[in-house]
């Protein structure tokens, strides 16, 4: 009796991944689509605060102490989640920040802290302390560090230059253009939506919403980095890689 009730107790614990993981790719393909020509709209001071959490509070002040200077905030929203950020820079180090709430309907919100610089090979290197795994497989336009228990803004400005000094050597990094606003993340999304397209993860029609749709494999590969066991395996990978450049965190 006992072990007809664990069998049972198993089977309704594996129904929602198995279901997720054989269904869910073609909800996902059928609702969901990528930014590609994004036109950011600037969102007022009150207007941030009044949506974000308090640990981007945190972080915002933290950025602030450390010498970055804000860009502006705006937001981003699609069927599943409501973004709102801000953008900083920084002059000095040549590095741009963001501190992001990520409000979905059916999860508790994703607070973060992101760090970015642009070099000149063209790569991006993005430090930052999401505890979620990345949406979209490695891109060979970005390098991307995650650090989920780091609260602390020094220490993540300290592992982005030591990571820097790792894998980018001498390559110059390239300025942000502060001036411009959001056309620097905007530039990006589109880049980042055609190196997509190149992987077969889009379909290359855009939009009336400047939005690409996905493909079926796209609509796999999103789904399993989503959900159980594939967000796991994911996530783990993200913590290798980061111990395998920084091996004493």
């Amino acid at each position: 009796m006992l072990e007809i009730a664990f069998c049972g107790l198993v089977g309704l614990l594996l129904i929602g991944p198995l279901f997720m993981n054989a269904i869910g790719p073609f909800i996902v393909w059928r609702t969901q689509k990528i930014p590609t020509i994004v036109q950011f709209e600037p969102l007022s001071d009150d207007a941030f605060y009044e949506h974000c959490s308090a640990l981007v509070q945190l972080y915002d002040q933290q950025l602030r102490d450390a010498g970055f200077l804000v860009v502006g905030n705006s937001s981003m929203h699609d069927s599943q989640t409501d973004s709102y950020f801000r953008v900083y820079w920084h002059d000095a180090l040549k590095l741009a920040a963001t501190a992001v709430d990520i409000i979905g309907a059916n999860q508790s919100t994703l607070s973060y802290c992101e760090l970015s610089q642009k070099y000149t090979d063209g790569c991006w290197l993005n430090v930052s302390n999401s505890n979620r795994s990345e949406a979209y497989p490695e891109l060979p336009i970005k390098q991307s560090f995650q650090f989920p228990d780091t609260h602390d803004v020094d220490v993540l400005l300290e592992r982005h230059k030591q990571l820097r000094s790792k894998l980018k050597g001498d390559t110059p990094s390239i300025d942000y253009r502060a001036e411009h606003g959001f056309a620097e993340m905007a530039a990006f999304l589109r880049e980042e939506s055609d190196t997509l397209l190149a992987k077969g993860l889009v379909k290359p029609e855009i939009d009336a919403d400047g939005k690409r749709p996905l493909t079926l494999y796209g609509a796999f590969v999103m789904t399993w980095r989503s959900v159980w066991p594939g967000r796991v395996v994911a996530v783990a990978a993200k913590r290798r890689l980061a111990r395998r450049w920084l091996p004493s965190d």
